[in-house]
């Protein structure tokens, strides 16, 4: 029972994490990288807080199931 606590806490945390990333895509650009051209070093953060929303609701799905 305690597995289940746990696994959901953290694909909470991991879809929490992805949120973030994906709305703060075009600071976190702008103040880690130096990309010449902001808009695709953007998109491909976006894509990678995506993924990481799937997999965390992944987590929570197969976990409660």
């Amino acid at each position: 029972m305690d597995i289940k606590i746990i696994l959901s806490i953290v694909g909470a945390l991991i879809s929490l994490m992805a949120v973030l990333l994906i709305y703060n895509a075009r600071n976190i650009v702008k103040e880690r990288f130096s990309f010449g051209d902001q808009n695709s070093g953007t998109l491909a953060v976006k894509i990678v807080g995506l993924i990481l929303f799937f997999l965390g609701m992944l987590i929570i799905f197969y976990n409660l199931t």
